[in-house]
């Protein structure tokens, strides 16, 4: 395939995602059919079917989607150390809220988190390093689902508290909590 087939390919993708995306602000996840989100979509069943087998695909796209944006937005910032990371994490949902809270509204939200534990590896890789990874072999799935437990527990409550305490207070506020005989 060449370049150019690549980015096209990509953009109908992009669209189709997005579009399911709209049709979750109407319906219920398990009630979208695809016809709902190819006709939202302005593309053919074909075009669709080129792409996805069903709209669960669609949906792991989505999430491939954010995790990679999410990690880029990570990296970029140069992150290294784990409270810059959960506040890389808590600051990307707060620009997605919107779409976090249609995957609340449609109970999305395990597989989500199911996938932002199989992330955690390639996190950890980036910012500590593979050899650091590897000699970790045995504690990093409990050190990681730990972290990604605790994280995703919070990110529930703040979902059901409208995420009207900006990230960084709630980070700020973790943090010391961590720090103080509180917890």
């Amino acid at each position: 395939m060449n370049n150019t087939n690549g980015l096209i390919a990509e953009r109908s993708k992009t669209t189709i995602a997005n579009a399911m995306l709209k049709v979750m602000k109407i319906d219920n996840y398990k009630e979208i059919t695809v016809t709902q989100i190819t006709q939202e979509a302005l593309v053919s069943r074909k075009t669709f079917y080129r792409h996805f087998h069903d709209k669960d695909d669609v949906l792991k796209y989505l999430f491939n989607s954010l995790y990679q944006e999410c990690l880029l937005s990570i990296i970029s910032r140069g992150t290294r150390h784990y409270w810059d990371v959960v506040q890389c994490f808590f600051d990307f949902w707060e620009i997605h809220a919107e779409t976090l809270n249609l995957m609340k509204r449609s109970n999305m939200l395990p597989q989500l988190f199911d996938e932002s534990y199989e992330r955690s590896f390639e996190v950890f890789s980036t910012i500590r390093s593979t050899d650091i990874a590897e000699q970790y072999t045995v504690q990093l799935p409990y050190l990681l689902a730990y972290s990604i437990g605790g994280m995703n527990s919070m990110l529930i409550k703040w979902i059901d508290n409208d995420m009207s305490v900006p990230s960084s207070t709630l980070i700020s506020c973790l943090r010391e909590g961590f720090r103080s005989e509180m917890l």
